[in-house]
């Protein structure tokens, strides 16, 4: 059994974050409508479920991952929820209790306290791919965690000792080479570095990129042949953290500007831009001397206030980035003022030119940081949004989009997202026509209990999953 309490009332420890106390496995789930014959694979989530009572204050970056598994097929759903039991998760086990500490008050444990676990926990809590068969649990202040195909936790995954440090939550698969590209920022020397894994799972290369300081960097994008970074004015302060200081400091006069690496390690180029934080990207791609991406983009402030436990902040704004190399000149247009965040795509279109792009919007007022209440869908060709918003008091999660294996067109398939309602913290998997995004679920899968707040979901494709 989990234990929180929440004894010092804290926001991001109660209602829809609070974390569940059990793992699970149900079959034969409820469903309102019917299933489309062609969802045939898995729907998992990641996200924050502290096990124990944290040590101070707490953020839900902080939380221990906990997967969440939807399997769907033959009109038929069954869930799972496994903790991601990293080597600080055993350690706290074996003690019983939290022994680390977080991004609102740091605390590093003793090896005698942890053992070989380190001094900060890696909590594996933010995302999860499927590259060369093998399942990667990620949170970007370390190296992936690997589970299997039935959530079990396998352990830390440092590609056969390649890896130099830590990788991101949000790497990229290149549909097309299969290649895993991804990066690490962190706050010594170098601050930037770019990898490339090839598509049977081999290392092929480590890019340092020579940036002065510690950006945050959630997120990149990548096209055909670049790799492109926005580096901000919120900036990683871990002197600060600390010291009892948010480790995010927004620095006005630091700037903002787009670099764009060649994906062969070739030297960065940078362009200048109006300030602004990309949270999470859309997609990007080159046509000639062009290349266009688009993304999420804020002031970034928000994330200054995180020690305090403070769940509020400001969403960002549909943003689109025009970099033109032979000129040397970027800009950005702002496409639309509904806030929101957690764009995707269909994923076959990553780095080539995509039509339909959707996103987690606020269709009310914002509300609580994530607890976006409408699925939008951008169609680029057309220049329209629509919508669907899931009523008052509910609360929609990322939306992937799961291809219809007999599709050809982009946005053949469905988009699957969680739905909860804040009240009872009762919570459905909606499907989605991708055709037809205002009329809302054609089926919702009834889960058997709450869904605390997640992060990032994925869909994967029933079929070979086997290591390389």
């Amino acid at each position: 059994m989990a234990i929180v309490t929440n004894a010092s009332d804290q926001l991001m420890l109660s209602e829809l974050f609070a974390p569940v106390t059990s793992e699970v496995d149900v079959a034969d789930l409820a469903i309102s409508g019917a299933l489309p014959a062609g969802l045939d694979g898995a729907f998992v989530r990641n996200g924050p479920n502290p096990r124990f009572e944290p040590l101070g204050k707490y953020h839900m970056f902080d939380g221990d991952g906990m997967l969440h598994s939807v399997t769907l097929g033959d009109g038929r759903a069954r869930y799972r929820n496994r903790w991601i039991r990293t080597a600080g998760l055993a350690a706290e086990e074996r003690a019983g209790r939290a022994l680390y500490g977080g991004l609102g008050e740091m605390r590093f444990p003793t090896p005698d306290e942890v053992g070989d676990a380190g001094p900060m926990k890696n909590p594996a809590n933010t995302n999860l791919i499927r590259h060369a068969g093998r399942y990667l649990a990620l949170w970007e202040g370390g190296p992936p965690t690997e589970v299997t195909e039935s959530l079990e936790t396998v352990g830390p995954y440092d590609f056969a000792g390649c890896l130099p440090g830590a990788f991101t939550a949000h790497p990229r698969i290149d549909p097309r080479s299969g290649e895993l590209l991804a990066f690490a920022y962190q706050p010594f020397e170098p601050y930037l570095r770019a990898y490339a894994v090839q598509a049977d799972g081999q290392w092929a290369r480590t890019i340092d990129i020579d940036v002065p300081d510690c950006s945050v960097m959630h997120d990149f994008a990548i096209t055909e042949h670049h790799l492109v970074f926005v580096q901000s004015p919120l900036l990683f302060d871990l002197v600060g953290a600390m010291e009892g200081r948010s480790p995010f400091r927004w620095d006005p006069d630091h700037g903002t500007r787009i670099g764009v690496v060649p994906r062969d390690g070739v030297e960065a180029r940078w362009f200048e831009i109006e300030d602004g934080y990309v949270n999470h990207f859309w997609n990007a791609w080159e046509e000639g001397d062009t290349i266009t991406f688009s993304g999420s983009r804020s002031t970034g402030e928000g994330y200054t206030e995180g020690q305090d436990g403070n769940a509020d902040a400001e969403p960002g704004r549909p943003t689109r980035f025009t970099v033109d190399l032979k000129r040397g000149v970027a800009s950005s247009e702002q496409i639309d003022d509904l806030g929101g965040d957690f764009p995707r795509i269909n994923p076959a279109y990553t780095g080539v030119r995509s039509r339909f792009h959707t996103m987690g919007a606020f269709k009310g007022p914002p509300d609580v940081i994530g607890h976006f209440d409408t699925i939008v869908q951008y169609d680029d060709l057309l220049g329209i949004r629509r919508d669907w918003w899931a009523g008052p008091g509910m609360v929609v999660g990322e939306a992937v989009f799961a291809p219809d294996p007999d599709g050809v067109a982009e946005d053949d398939g469905w988009l699957l997202c969680t739905v909860s309602e804040r009240a009872t913290g009762a919570t459905d998997l909606a499907v989605i026509d991708a055709h037809d995004v205002e009329a809302g679920p054609i089926a919702q899968v009834h889960l058997p209990g709450r869904l605390p707040f997640g992060f990032h979901s994925c869909w994967f494709e029933r079929g070979d999953t086997e290591p390389a």
